[in-house]
């Protein structure tokens, strides 16, 4: 049997998470939880040397805390004749990966088994959920003598059988004296779950173990770090995907937005200055609304590729001897990154765009308003300065209105309340009602006002008239109602 497939067949199958993870009642903290369940049952109850094992207790919320350093945060074992299963979480970063190890050291069991056992007892992970950066499956296992001087393209033939499928295809990436292959997912994973295949010499078991699982003094195993950034960069570019349509019409919905403010700041012939000024107004409001929209867009692009740069760089750091392994990952990131380029220089376009645009509709907003203050200007003024003139001819020439005591209080509230609402009336009919500067509230209130001065003379008037006692206070009020009512009418007619 030790002939015919590799020797000490292993697996080790990893989790990564966001810091989610730590934070009570997340998607990403019942999946990591899940996976802690799954190792207990499988009999990982023992502690690892000094280091916790159990999980630390549910946050309440992020802390946006940063490792510098790799942490374990719980991790416990079980072992026997040899054998070694092991679960160890760790704090990366900003992340948490939890990485399980199962090595029988026995050549009867093999990968399929392995992974049977596993992903029966903890289940597939996914679909994509809230702080879930991705997962893995690595296979890992020590080539027999008479193989192991094999060329690498008949390796790969050799290794098929006892791989699950899908197996193998074509040469191994070489990662110093390791051989690697990416596997391909196959039917029913998710699309974040990455597969990798991990065989050596037996000479070579120390290096294969310490790179795949074991680490060094100076960090993390090299596995899980290319692991680790491959799923983040997968994850940033699924993400991007997603986005890009969506920005595309963002940038689409800013140029209509232009386009409807350009067209507001044009004079139409049936269109009033009021009307026209409602029109800037919303179409700048729509404009400003949207130009936020690209901005958060053009932030989160920004974000997007600090990280894909980052994931970058710690790929590069991991040495020229993992470059084959590394190369489908940093063919993603040129992609990513050439398509921020093209969605940034897009969207800055739009926001220069709209800009210039806001820049145009509201200097002719201005310009409306203006003219509008200067007609009222002028009503008010021709108004009260013919009050005004009224008043000093009568007084000069010493004339007398012939009227009856009990008119004259209501002939002055009429003749005030006259002045303080003909600036109103003096308006066009459309661009009277559009005269919001105190509120539809005041504006009511005005006209009741005004209308209860009208039924004060009016009801004075006509007592004295009859001599009939008719209270012109009644009258007034019933004339206020009336007054609001017609007001009241106009905005609703208006709408």
């Amino acid at each position: 049997m030790s002939g015919s497939q590799p020797l000490r067949q292993a697996l080790v199958a990893r989790l990564f998470l966001t810091d989610a993870a730590l934070v009570a009642g997340t998607p990403a903290g019942a999946l990591l939880r899940r996976w802690w369940e799954a190792a207990r049952a499988l009999g990982m109850v023992h502690a690892v040397g000094s280091r916790p094992d159990r999980l630390p207790p549910p946050l309440p919320g992020r802390t946006g805390r940063v490792e510098p350093r790799p942490r374990v945060l719980a991790a416990v074992q079980r072992s026997g004749a040899g054998a070694y299963e092991m679960l160890v979480v760790t704090a990366v970063h900003d992340m948490v990966v939890a990485a399980v190890l199962l090595a029988p050291n026995d050549d009867r069991h093999d990968w399929a088994g392995l992974a049977a056992r596993w992903w029966a007892t903890a289940g597939r992970p996914g679909p994509a959920a809230p702080g879930l950066l991705g997962s893995a499956e690595q296979l890992l296992g020590e080539l027999p003598r008479a193989v192991a001087g094999l060329a690498p393209d008949l390796l790969a033939g050799w290794l098929a059988p006892s791989v699950p499928a899908p197996g193998p295809l074509g040469p191994p990436a070489g990662v110093g004296p390791l051989h690697a292959w990416e596997l391909p997912t196959g039917q029913g994973w998710w699309a974040g779950h990455h597969r990798l295949l991990t065989v050596s010499a037996e000479e070579d078991a120390a290096e294969l173990s310490r790179w795949s699982w074991q680490g060094s003094q100076a960090g993390a195993p090299a596995a899980t770090v290319h692991l680790l950034v491959a799923a983040r960069i997968r994850h940033q570019c699924r993400e991007l995907r997603e986005e890009v349509p969506a920005l595309w019409e963002l940038t689409d919905r800013v140029g209509q937005a232009c386009e409807a403010a350009g067209a507001a700041g044009v004079a139409g012939a049936a269109a009033s200055a009021g009307d026209r000024l409602l029109d800037l107004e919303s179409a700048l409001g729509s404009l400003e609304s949207v130009r936020q929209e690209a901005a958060a867009g053009v932030q989160r692009l920004r974000r997007r590729e600090s990280d894909l740069v980052g994931a970058e760089e710690t790929l590069h750091l991991l040495g020229e001897e993992g470059a084959g392994l590394a190369a489908p990952e940093l063919r993603l990131v040129r992609w990513a990154r050439a398509q921020i380029r093209t969605l940034g220089d897009a969207l800055a376009l739009a926001d220069e765009r709209a800009g210039a645009a806001a820049a145009r509709a509201s200097a002719a907003a201005d310009r409306l308003t203006q003219a509008r203050r200067d007609r009222l200007t002028l009503s008010q003024t021709s108004v009260l300065g013919s009050l005004l003139l009224a008043l000093a001819a009568i007084q000069s020439l010493g004339y007398r209105v012939p009227l009856p005591n009990p008119v004259q209080p209501g002939l002055i509230a009429f003749l005030a309340s006259l002045a303080l609402v003909l600036p109103w009336l003096a308006q066009p009919r459309q661009e009277a009602l559009l005269l919001r500067s105190f509120g539809r509230g005041f504006d009511l209130l005005l006209f009741a006002v005004s209308g209860a001065c009208a039924g004060w003379l009016v009801g004075s008037s006509a007592a004295w008239w009859l001599g009939s006692p008719l209270p012109p206070p009644v009258v007034a009020a019933a004339v206020a109602v009336l007054a609001a009512a017609v007001r009241a009418r106009a905005f609703r007619h208006r709408r």
